[in-house]
Formats: structure tokens, C-alpha cells, sequence
């Protein structure tokens, strides 16, 4: 009795079934290329793909059915996929790819939040495009507080994903879709964010000190507090408040990054790159630019008020209709011509 339930137990693991499976997929393979003639690789990869998807298949259904062995189902889901990926790029065929990453994408909905994070760790050390994944985890709410430090996932799509507290520092996204996602306190210092989209997007106490957003899209996304509440900027005694609510962008690289429309109210710029970045439009009240690069930005009908801009470089920005009432222009560089095209600069701060 106990040999029977030991060889039930060799027979249905998961292993096992790759390989049988994986066998099938050749036999299958050799009869119909023998039956041609030998002139039928394009199915023989078919065949062999189809055999590997069937592994990943039972595979996942086995890490969604039997909690009490997790781990070991996991590492056998990550070989699957490891399997899969490598046999959809000899195979070369868009079809089989496409297939591939709709199976992957089932197995992964059906993943805990730390599976899914080994799951991100797994494609990043092992060097495989996180662009496979394709919009398995759009949506996700499972990655709330992950530690993704130093993680390579560029041209990732995680839209609409909950991202709140998450750790990105020092990590590669470039050319990712992080539109409309909750970032709320993240930590994304030192990330590369070039050319990545982050439209509508909750970015509020999000830390990018010293991250590449270069020609990133943050367009209409929340950088600051919703309301230009002076009260909330300082207290009497000079104390900052609510500082849970504003980016930090200081040292941040932003040349040719879109904020058009977004608001920065009482965000950190300082010392920020924005050459020839769109701020037209943008709530920029209460910002610190102190010593930013705004070089042929564009400003246009922005709102500055009581924005520092002290040491800020503005040489070529456009100004046309922007407000920048109590602002702080003291050591800036900006033209009286500049300075003659804003909307509104009630008690602004200018060098004498």
C-alpha cells in the first residue's frame, strides 16, 4: 500500500508531468515531421511549446491547489516559465509568444503578494524581459509594501496597480507603465524612470531624489498636496507640515519629462533637472525650485505662488500667463522680458 502511494506520489509530481509532457510534445513532433518528409520544424515547435504550456498549466494549478508545499511549487513554476520563455524565443513566433504570456498571466493572478514578488525577483535575477509578463499584474493589489530594491524590470506594465510604501530604489524601469497606480510613499531614489508613463498617478510622498525621469510622462499626476493651503507649508514658527504629502524630487534628472497639468504643490525640486521639461499648466505653489535647471522649460499659465525659485536657472523658459505671486526669484536667472509675460506677481522677491 505504501509502494502504490509512493509511486502515485512520483507519478503526479510536478516534475514528472514536465517531463512526460515535454515528451509528448517531441514524440509528437518527430510523427508528424517523419509523416512529412521532414519539412514541418515549425511544428515540431508548436508541438514542443504546446508541451511546455501544458507543464506551466498543471503546474500553476498545483502552487493554486496545495497551499501546505508553496515553495516547492513555486520553484517549479519559476523552471516552467524559465522553460517556456526560452522555447518561445528558439521557436521565434509571435503566436507562441503571445500564447506563452496569456497562460503565464493566468498563473500569476492566482499567485499570493510574495509569490508575486518572487515571481518579479525570479525575471530580474535570471535576466528575463519583464515585458513577458504583459499585463499579469495590471491591477495588482499584492505588491503593497515589496521590497523590489535594485530590481531590473524595465518596460514593465504594472497600470492601475497598488504600489503604496513599495521599495523601487536603485531599480530599473525604464519605459514602464506606471499609469494611474497608487505610489503613495514609495521609494523610488535613484531609479531609472526614463521614458516610463506615469500619467494620473498618485505620487504623493513618493521619495525620487536622485532618479533618471528622463522624458518620463507624469502628466496630470499628484506630486504634492491637492490644495495650496499655506498653512500647510509652515507653521508660525517655520516648521514644515505634512510632509507625508510631497515628492521629493530633489537632484532628480527630468530634462524633457511632461507635468503638464500635474500638481507639485509644495514639492521638493531643488537642485532638480527640467531642461526643456512641460510644466504648462502645473500647480507648482509652495514647490521648492531652489537651484533647479528649468532651461527652456515651459511654464506656461503655470502657478508658482510662493514657490522658491531662488538660484533657479530660467534662461529661456516660457512664463506666458504664469502666476508667481510671493514667489522667490532672488539669485535667479530670468529676464525682465520673461518676468513681463506672467500673470500675476503680486509681492515677488527679485534681486535689487
Amino acid at each position: 500500500m505504501k509502494r502504490s502511494l509512493r509511486v502515485g506520489r512520483i507519478v503526479f509530481h510536478p516534475s514528472t508531468l514536465a517531463v512526460l509532457s515535454g515528451v509528448c510534445g517531441a514524440i509528437i513532433g518527430f510523427l508528424i515531421n517523419l509523416a512529412s518528409g521532414g519539412r514541418s520544424a515549425q511544428v515540431i515547435w508548436i508541438a514542443l511549446s504546446f508541451a511546455i504550456l501544458v507543464s506551466l498549466s498543471i503546474t500553476a494549478w498545483q502552487v493554486y491547489a496545495q497551499e501546505k508545499t508553496g515553495q516547492q511549487w513555486m520553484t517549479m513554476l519559476q523552471e516552467m516559465v524559465f522553460q517556456t520563455y526560452f522555447l518561445t524565443v528558439l521557436a521565434d513566433k509571435p503566436e507562441i509568444s503571445q500564447i506563452a504570456q496569456q497562460r503565464l498571466g493566468q498563473v500569476l493572478k492566482t499567485l499570493s503578494g510574495d509569490q508575486q514578488v518572487s515571481m518579479l525577483k525570479f525575471f530580474s535575477h535570471n535576466g528575463l524581459p519583464a515585458t513577458y509578463i504583459g499585463d499579469a499584474l495590471q491591477g495588482s493589489t499584492a505588491l503593497v509594501g515589496a521590497d523590489l530594491q535594485k530590481m531590473e524590470l524595465p518596460g514593465i506594465n504594472l497600470e492601475g496597480a497598488n504600489l503604496s510604501r513599495v521599495n523601487l530604489s536603485l531599480a530599473n524601469l525604464s519605459e514602464a507603465n506606471l499609469s494611474a497606480t497608487m505610489l503613495h510613499r514609495a521609494d523610488l531614489s535613484g531609479a531609472n524612470l526614463s521614458r516610463s508613463r506615469l500619467t494620473s498617478t498618485d505620487l504623493r510622498g513618493v521619495d525620487f531624489r536622485g532618479a533618471n525621469l528622463t522624458g518620463a510622462d507624469l502628466s496630470d499626476s499628484y506630486l504634492g498636496m491637492e490644495k495650496a493651503d499655506r498653512s500647510a507649508f509652515r507653521a508660525p514658527g517655520g516648521t514644515v507640515l505634512r510632509q507625508e504629502l510631497r515628492a521629493n524630487l530633489s537632484n532628480a534628472l527630468l530634462p524633457d519629462a511632461k507635468l503638464r497639468a500635474s500638481i507639485l504643490i509644495g514639492a521638493d525640486l531643488s537642485g532638480a533637472n527640467l531642461r526643456s521639461a512641460d510644466l504648462a499648466y502645473a500647480n507648482l505653489s509652495g514647490a521648492n525650485l531652489q537651484g533647479a535647471d528649468l532651461t527652456e522649460a515651459n511654464l506656461t499659465a503655470a502657478a508658482g505662488i510662493g514657490a522658491n525659485l531662488r538660484e533657479a536657472d530660467l534662461t529661456g523658459a516660457t512664463l506666458t500667463w504664469a502666476t508667481l505671486d510671493e514667489a522667490d526669484l532672488r539669485t535667479a536667472r530670468v529676464t525682465e522680458e520673461q518676468l513681463q509675460t506672467l500673470s500675476s506677481d503680486k509681492h515677488m522677491k527679485r534681486s535689487s
